[in-house]
């Protein structure tokens, strides 16, 4: 667990909380939050792409990659980077999010539903997560090394 990530998500919620913006943690900090135990890279995170608009001028001297659209590796999406206090956050918009799968280069689109998101904590900061049966199907399509750790562990932790 990650004091610098604890700094950052307890600063990202606030922005996101006063401006009533809805948001799903994914990626490797949904896994640790579910019980994995990979070191924490960025935090990512999807909110919708109307609610954009309404963080900026809180984040704005945070941003190191400008929203735009942004194909490569295995995503298609609209997305801006933030960097507050040496943690990378990556901010996805969605609707219109899609990841590439590793087996045969299919495009999934991601259907990110926010209520379905499930209250867990990371470090005493509760946040809304992707529910653990769709971080492992998401990390299964994307199949890259470190979702197959991911994937292993949160199976063994979950019962799945």
């Amino acid at each position: 667990m990650s004091d610098r990530v604890k700094v950052a998500l307890k600063w990202l919620k606030g922005v996101l909380d006063a401006q009533q913006v809805q948001y799903q943690i994914v990626g490797g900090l949904a896994a640790t939050i579910h019980g994995g135990s990979r070191e924490v890279a960025d935090i990512d995170l999807y909110i919708h792409q109307t609610d954009a608009d309404k963080i900026f001028s809180q984040v704005t001297a945070y941003i190191s990659k400008p929203l735009t659209h942004y194909v490569g590796g295995a995503w298609d999406l609209d997305y801006f980077q933030i960097i507050y206090q040496s943690q990378k956050i990556e901010i996805g918009l969605f609707p219109g999010t899609k990841i590439q799968s590793s087996e045969n280069g299919s495009w999934h689109e991601l259907q990110t539903n926010f209520s379905n998101s499930v209250i867990k904590s990371y470090l005493g900061i509760a946040v809304p997560v992707m529910p653990v049966e769709e971080l492992i199907s998401y990390k299964r399509i994307l199949g890259r090394e470190v979702d197959f750790i991911d994937i292993q562990e949160l199976t063994r932790v979950s019962g799945l």
